[in-house]
């Protein structure tokens, strides 16, 4: 149960993008004459408010022992004026601004601040409440969950929008109406991967996340969409926090030289395939196939697969003929390692650009579906170019499903 809900005040509980001069006149600043320009800009337009009074009363109302407060890194006059005009005798029980914290987002301080004067013992008590990449990061760096609700985004979505889905929150929600369930169950709204590990029910979620390849490498603006069903919480220091308590890395992390996986690993890879392999008419045909191994190095997903078809004997999927094919594709002599040494993303790309390739083409089809797995991404660089080297070799239909998202540093 959740002991402390904040809120992101800018486009997040109000809409405000065009405050930005007013705003950021009031820093250190409560002079009157700046605050009643506020007022008059607040009040230049009437339907401001993403989250109305009566959706925070009910999460009052229904969650009573619940903190309510707001973290911005507005500055604190401007966000009293804002916040009295939007939700008139409305009590929160803190308000952390600009002023209150020596690092602002997309540093956790402020979340930390909130841990302390309330006294909250566990950072799985306190839940962010958001709207862009630097709320994301704010979370991940302190350590707690994070929302990123969605209702006030604008219909082209900007790089701080982008931003927050590429680091794949704890929930994406589209409206206010949403935070109930959220506070009540928040586990079911979790990636696919991570809501079976909690052990949490709920419908699947898998985001799909584009990648590119870098113009340096002879990339374009082709999108690659990467399909993905948790989060790594990589080694930084500025995620550790996260990482102490992630059930996923953990589960990565205990199975990197594993033979069998965990259930929950195959249970994924079912829903994707059920969710994202239509049969409409009549019996669909689809090829799971897998990043392969580095030469040398231990068959791990190839052994996950083996599993999987194990799975598929035992418990079909209906309308679904599936064969799983560890061999497909390959990697050439003098392929290195993307983590041992120590690769950069355009030297990823080039690695994997020149050494991979499909070593049984005749077993590409153009009627057949493909579903290429990897348990971690981080560039994308594998993913693109298997799904992009299968195309080439016949297939028309081609997904890609990475078990988890790496989150690298997000300081």
């Amino acid at each position: 149960m959740f002991k402390i809900c904040l809120f992101d005040l800018d486009d997040t509980l109000i809409r405000t993008e065009d405050l930005k001069d007013v705003r950021e006149a009031c820093k250190n600043n409560s002079d009157a004459g700046n605050l009643s320009k506020v007022i008059s800009a607040i009040k230049s337009d009437e339907d401001r408010r993403i989250y109305d009074l009566s959706a925070l009363t009910k999460i009052r109302s229904d969650f009573p022992e619940l903190k309510l407060g707001v973290f911005t890194r507005s500055p604190r006059s401007y966000a009293k004026v804002a916040l009295e005009w939007a939700y008139p005798g409305f009590e929160w029980d803190i308000l952390i601004a600009y002023e209150d914290v020596t690092w602002t987002k997309p540093r956790g301080d402020g979340i930390v601040k909130a841990i302390k004067e309330f006294g909250v013992k566990y950072l799985t008590e306190v839940i962010l409440v958001g709207d862009s990449d630097v709320d994301v990061r704010s979370a991940y760096n302190c350590g707690c969950p994070v929302v990123v609700d969605k209702g006030g985004w604008p219909y082209k979505w900007g790089s701080e929008h982008w931003g927050a889905v590429q680091r794949v929150p704890d929930a994406l929600i589209d409206s206010p109406s949403q935070m109930l369930t959220v506070l009540s169950n928040p586990h079911s709204f979790l990636p696919d991967l991570e809501r079976l590990l909690e052990g949490a029910a709920g419908s699947s979620r898998f985001d799909k996340i584009n990648h590119f390849i870098p113009r340096a490498v002879g990339g374009d603006t082709t999108a690659y969409p990467i399909h993905v069903a948790g989060r790594y919480f990589a080694n930084y220091k500025s995620v550790q926090q996260r990482r102490k308590w992630h059930s996923l890395t953990e589960s990565i992390e205990k199975n990197k030289e594993s033979d069998e996986f965990p259930v929950e690993w195959i249970t994924t890879i079912r829903n994707f395939v059920s969710r994202e392999f239509h049969a409409f008419f009549g019996v669909k045909n689809v090829v799971v196939t897998v990043i392969p191994h580095r030469p040398g190095r231990k068959p791990r997903l190839e052994n996950l697969l083996t599993q999987l078809q194990q799975s598929l004997v035992d418990e079909p999927i209906k309308n679904r003929a599936i064969v799983c094919e560890p061999d497909l594709l390959s990697f050439k002599a003098g392929v290195r390692s993307q983590h041992n040494d120590h690769l950069k993303g355009n030297e990823r790309f080039e690695n994997v650009r020149d050494h991979l390739f499909v070593q049984v083409p005749d077993k590409v089809a153009g009627a057949t579906s493909y579903l290429i797995l990897d348990d971690v991404t981080t560039t994308g660089a594998s993913l693109i170019y298997a799904s992009k080297y299968v195309r080439m070799a016949g297939a028309s239909d081609v997904k890609c499903l990475s078990l988890a998202k790496n989150i690298g540093t997000v300081l």
